[in-house]
């Protein structure tokens, strides 16, 4: 079947062909005709990774807008700012010969420049549900012509993470409208779909499962490393091993995937390129942007990442993808892998992609739950011997121990560094008094260097490493005494003393 035999605009067709695009997936062939229809109902579409589950719900959307209403008519709800940027690229590859406008609303950007955009005429809204809902409470989007919400990546939208947002926009926010819900992921389990009738109410609803029996693609071969210790260097013979042109590294935590991007950047074992980068939540979107743009670039060739990479976001160049840290729940496993599930249809030479994982100990009871649920045993492989692999001589040493970095010095406030920097020139001069003691020319000379380079002169320097500067021949450097002190000083002193004894003295006679 072709995109031309569907009731389509030949606007769309044309910006289709330009795209590469002739034919419908199996779930676009399903799904399309369903969100064409006039009568009003509802979609909820299961299928694998890969599929062109974006394509299945942007098509019916962008056919069903009308350009002359300047209004919000679709609203995408997505689980990440990375999916956010993807989804609005498809919705302007689809639209290049039709007058619709795309917003993107996402945190992490500036919220003026959004609403500039919905005020100035946005029709498609794509918005991760923090932002949207602060869009909201302002008051900044009317609900009047919506007529399409999508949530993308549905189980993760519906969990008890983002359920609350969810039911605050469906149930309140729109209220006094009935939109037609578009539902797509790759997992929809019976406890999902059970929310959805919720919002559903008594409507037609279509479910669509074109993902057989095996949520996994077929072109992804799937192994599994069983260790007890030492993860990191086997994971070094593993990479050496495998090769990677170009992968995805996942990890449990924010902090693991900075240690681990780390780590691989200053080991000097591997016997092939690496250039590393990492993303996690963390780091602001301009960050988060520019690493991304590097690795569709090829600039980089390895991501180190967290779940923030696991869903929807297309990279067709990937050929591993390597679980480090087993996922929490068996869900994300499927996701993580399909990132890797891209790669047979766009290198020819490459036929399939590779999934491993490292599962410790800790993790062998995760890993039966994940072969349950997709009913598939995954193959276990033995850690590869450094010695039947083409090493580069000299570099590769598996029993060399990772030297952690010395830390980054903590920003300091004004004060403290400040406070620091004048300690360090009183220790300075301390020590070239001492060395120079006994040539009091020298000693002047210093000290005036020192003195001429330190911010703010007029403050009292009456510590042992600060001297009056003067070119008296009479002044006495004693580095044991607090301040020098000169002959003239000692004679007025005393006279001051001896005239106050006298006053005493004289007082008490009369």
């Amino acid at each position: 079947m072709l995109f031309t035999e569907m009731d389509i605009n030949p606007q769309i067709i044309l910006a289709l062909e330009e795209n590469q695009i002739v034919s419908p997936t199996e779930i676009q062939e399903k799904s399309i005709p369903h969100g064409l229809s006039m009568q009003k109902s509802h979609v909820i579409g299961q299928a694998k990774t890969g599929s062109g589950k974006t394509l299945a719900f942007a098509i019916p959307i962008i056919e069903k807008i009308n350009p002359e209403n300047r209004n919000i008519q679709a609203i995408v709800v997505v689980p990440t700012r990375e999916l956010c940027k993807q989804n609005a690229v498809v919705f302007q590859s689809i639209t290049k010969y039709k007058k619709i406008k795309i917003v993107e609303v996402y945190g992490g950007a500036s919220i003026r420049t959004q609403i500039e955009q919905i005020q100035s005429g946005g029709q498609v809204l794509i918005a991760t549900p923090g932002r949207l809902l602060d869009l909201i409470r302002r008051g900044k989007i009317k609900f009047k012509s919506v007529n399409f919400v999508v949530l993308d990546e549905a189980d993760r939208m519906l969990d008890m993470g983002f359920l609350p947002d969810i039911q605050f926009l469906l149930l309140d926010a729109m209220r006094d409208i009935s939109p037609r819900l578009f539902l797509f992921s790759a997992t929809i389990f019976d406890d999902i779909k059970q929310v959805i009738y919720k919002f559903t109410k008594k409507d037609i609803v279509h479910e669509i499962d074109v993902s057989k029996d095996s949520l996994t693609v077929e072109n992804c071969d799937q192994y599994a490393y069983y260790i007890e210790n030492n993860k990191f260097w086997n994971f070094i013979k593993i990479l050496n091993d495998e090769k990677p042109d170009f992968s995805i590294i996942f990890t449990k935590t924010k902090r693991n995937a900075e240690k681990l991007c780390r780590k691989l950047s200053d080991v000097s074992v591997l016997n092939f390129g690496l250039s590393v980068g990492f993303i996690n939540g963390d780091l602001t979107q301009a960050k988060r942007e520019k690493t991304i743009s590097k690795f569709r670039k090829k600039e980089l060739n390895c991501l180190v990442a967290t779940n923030v990479l696991a869903r929807g976001l297309d990279f067709p160049q990937v050929s591993h993808v390597f679980n480090y840290d087993m996922p929490r729940d068996p869900e994300d496993y499927v996701h993580r892998i399909g990132r890797t599930a891209r790669v047979a249809g766009v290198d020819k030479n490459v036929t399939k992609g590779k999934a491993i994982s490292i599962v410790s100990t800790d993790n062998r009871v995760l890993m039966h739950k994940i072969e349950k649920l997709l009913k598939y045993n995954i193959k276990k492989r033995d850690i590869p011997d450094p010695a039947n692999m083409e090493l580069v001589p000299g570099k590769y040493n598996v029993s060399k121990k990772y030297t952690k970095p010395k830390p980054k010095q903590k920003t300091k406030s004004r004060s403290s560094h400040r406070s620091s920097r004048q300690y360090d020139m009183k220790k300075k001069n301390t020590k070239n008094i001492r060395k120079h003691s006994s040539k009091p020319d020298v000693i002047i000379k210093i000290v005036t260097e020192k003195l001429s380079t330190k911010p703010g002169s007029s403050r009292k320097l009456n510590t042992r490493s600060y001297y009056k500067t003067s070119q008296n021949s009479n002044i006495k450097f004693d580095v044991n005494r607090r301040n020098p002190k000169t002959k003239n000083n000692k004679k007025k002193k005393k006279k001051q003393y001896y005239s106050k004894n006298r006053q005493k003295i004289s007082s008490s006679a009369k």
